[in-house]
């Protein structure tokens, strides 16, 4: 473990990034302690008030205060990035190790599988499902982990593929150990590295595709705030070009933690290769 936090601090990107999403963790969780604005409550007195010693960040169309919206909506684009690829990991990971170990038919089958999904563009099944289900944080979560289960079942199968003829594995083996013992206690932790990459990274991604999704109307219902859905409101062209604080600071959100999250995907990635350490 000190090796590896080790390797992670020479990267001073990565260090960079992970500080700004820690950052931005704690303002979405203190945002009550952060601004006294209620960000669903409307106000339409100061409606399209510019930035302000009132409001640091201006108000949007119906009079609420932007701040208090981009801390509270961080709260639901985070929690819908990590609860996404926590249900895609746990679909990927049971069934890339079931045809990373047991190979044959099951591998095949599993695999086709994987490739119809992936035969599919991503966010055109996204906005399918999604407009029949209807627009909810909820189905947003499930709808993007979903969807995203090939890629952490392939590189975990790919894995599997490679540990399972090792002597560690046939030792198990020979002792009597059952399959998902051998499976989850003691080729799963030696294949976690690059999935705990993969995952970080996909963390953006499902942030991404949560925006795009809020964007078009069919991913986080308003009033409830989410980045996405706060750019969906700033649309028309006259707010675009007259009124840019309503777009800045969601805008600015995404790209920073977007951003953020690749630098320490990176920094990750280059942490657990062990080459790094003759360097």
């Amino acid at each position: 473990m000190n090796k590896f936090w080790r390797r992670f601090r020479r990267n001073k990107l990565a260090m960079a990034g992970l500080v700004i999403l820690v950052l931005f963790v704690l303002s979405a969780i203190f945002a009550p302690f952060l601004t006294p604005y209620d960000p669903n409550r409307a106000n339409l007195r100061e409606r399209n008030q510019p930035p302000s010693k009132e409001h640091p960040f201006g108000t949007d169309d119906m009079g609420r205060d932007i701040l208090a919206r981009t801390l509270y909506g961080g709260r639901i684009s985070l929690s819908v990035g990590l609860v996404s690829v926590g249900i895609s990991l746990s679909i990927g990971v049971v069934l890339g190790a079931i045809a990373g170990y047991f190979g044959g038919f099951v591998d095949t089958l599993i695999m086709r599988l994987a490739d119809i999904f992936y035969s599919f563009p991503f966010l055109i099944l996204a906005i399918t499902i999604s407009a029949i289900f209807g627009p909810s944080i909820y189905n947003t979560m499930i709808i993007l982990g979903v969807l995203s289960w090939p890629g952490p079942a392939r590189l975990l199968r790919a894995e599997f593929l490679k540990l399972k003829t090792t002597d560690f594995v046939a030792a198990a083996t020979a002792l009597g150990a059952r399959p998902g013992r051998i499976m989850f206690r003691h080729i799963l932790p030696n294949a976690f590295s690059p999935l705990l990459v993969s995952a970080t990274l996909q963390v953006a991604s499902s942030i991404l595709s949560e925006a795009g999704l809020s964007f078009l109307g069919l991913g986080v219902p308003p009033p409830a705030p989410s980045w996405g859905n706060m750019l969906n409101r700033a649309r028309p062209l006259h707010v675009l070009a007259g009124m840019p604080w309503m777009w800045v600071a969601p805008g600015i959100a995404i790209f920073i933690v977007v951003l953020s999250i690749n630098f320490v995907g990176d920094g990750l990635r280059d942490a657990f290769d062990p080459k790094q350490e003759l360097q």
